[in-house]
């Protein structure tokens, strides 16, 4: 019996094809998936870490690093505000870092407290200070010439003394518009991180990044431009929006020119697959806890010193008052001083007395006998009254010695919140210079 040998059909053919079409296309989505999400971790790892380094950066060097123009990783800070990431500069042990886009905000100004270049490492910060006496005030003459109502000011400029050294932290040959600002040291130490902190904190004045800042979109076609301290973007899995760069849409347009990245949610589409994470000047505010630091010298500083002040004021004027008690007591001793001469003086009267009386009665014979016991009771008069007299200066001497103490021991105290007061001072001053 001849057998007949079969093949597949057309549909049978068509059919397997396309199951294997949709295994093959099933295999490639996963494994496309995968890749992405096997990328998506890694960018996101080195993207942390670099955002850690960055952060170390800025507590050694007390600034942000500028971009690197290259791959090469090294800080140019001729770059502008966008380029790649310094991995080389921030010691960031990983190559692939030199892949990701890196932007940093920089707005310059002439006036230092206004400056806010993050990449700039300048002595932004002016501590709130109270006037105080000055010279100091003394208290061996009294009222003090050298000690004027009105405090008088410092003639040295605020912030124009402070080296970042503790153990001669306001040293008068220092600048901080040299380079270095202190002759003493090598390195750049009249700034800390609280300059950087007066920075963020007026950075973040404008709800809209400014022209030319650097900025995220907002969510949404239309969203507005968020001002950002940092930006570290990576290009994802692929050219998804096929652009020749593997950077999608702002983030790979964004220039120094135009700042501005993909915000930081976007999803991922078809378009898009980009990370960008973005740290601003609240977020980084926070992070070096300038809150806390901003306050004690800002505000505390100078709350401390005005409460001296005040009670400076109110311990001089009552130490004057004081004084004019003294003075008082003084007129009270010499006034007794006079009274024990006035009783002196009649007390001789009355010895005088006692003479005419004595020879009138001898003269008539015992007629004017009278004249004697009045004499005698002048005598006694005077006697009393001298008494008096001399029992009111002691009491006069002792008040006024006791006056005296109260005086000195008050004016002791006066001079000491004089120095409490001017220590608040230098107290900012060093708590800028120093850093925290």
């Amino acid at each position: 019996m001849k057998r007949h040998e079969r093949g597949f059909t057309l549909v049978e053919i068509s059919v397997a094809l396309l199951a294997l079409g949709l295994v093959l296309l099933a295999a490639v989505v996963f494994w496309q998936q995968s890749e992405r999400q096997r990328v998506t971790v890694r960018q996101m790892e080195v993207q942390d870490q670099s955002r850690d380094a960055v952060l170390g950066f800025v507590q050694a060097h007390h600034r942000l690093p500028c971009p690197a123009a290259d791959t090469g990783g090294a800080e140019n800070c001729a770059q502008g505000q966008v380029g790649h990431l310094p991995w080389r500069t921030l010691g960031l042990p990983r190559p692939e870092a030199g892949q990701l886009r890196y932007g940093v905000y920089r707005e310059a100004s002439a006036t230092a407290p206004d400056d806010r270049d993050l990449t700039v490492q300048r002595d932004r910060m002016n501590p709130l200070r109270v006037v105080t006496p000055d010279p100091r005030p003394q208290n061996d003459i009294a009222p003090n010439e050298s000690a004027p109502i009105t405090p008088q000011t410092v003639e040295v400029p605020l912030g124009a003394t402070r080296s970042g050294m503790e153990s001669a932290p306001l040293d008068a040959a220092c600048d901080a518009s040299d380079s270095p600002p202190c002759p003493a040291t090598p390195v750049l130490r009249a700034t800390s991180l609280i300059d950087v902190c007066l920075a963020l904190n007026t950075a973040t004045d404008a709800e809209v990044a400014p022209a030319g800042a650097l900025a995220v979109r907002a969510l949404g076609a239309t969203g507005s431009r968020r001002a950002m301290a940092f930006v570290i973007a990576a290009p994802g899995l692929l050219d998804a929006d096929g652009n020749g760069s593997a950077f999608d849409g702002e983030n790979a347009s964004a220039s120094d020119a135009s700042p501005t990245f993909a915000a930081a949610q976007a999803a991922v589409t078809d378009t898009y697959d980009d990370l960008v994470l973005a740290v601003s000047h609240a977020e980084l505010f926070s992070t070096l806890h300038c809150g806390a630091a901003l306050a004690a010298i800002s505000h505390a500083h100078v709350n401390a010193g005005t409460g001296a002040l005040v009670m400076e004021r109110a311990l001089y004027d009552y130490r004057d008052q004081l004084y004019v008690a003294v003075k008082l007591a003084e007129a009270d001793v010499a006034a007794a001083a006079a009274g024990v001469l006035s009783g002196i003086s009649a007390g001789l009267d009355a010895a005088k007395e006692m003479l005419a009386a004595t020879a009138d009665t001898t003269m008539s014979v015992g007629a004017r006998s009278f004249q004697i016991g009045l004499a005698a009771a002048g005598i006694a008069a005077a006697v009393a009254g001298g008494a008096a007299a001399i029992a009111a200066q002691v009491d006069a001497a002792l008040s006024l010695a006791e006056a005296e103490d109260v005086w000195e021991d008050f004016a002791a105290r006066t001079t000491a919140m004089t120095d409490v007061a001017r220590s608040v001072n230098e107290n900012a001053l060093k708590a800028d210079a120093i850093g925290y």
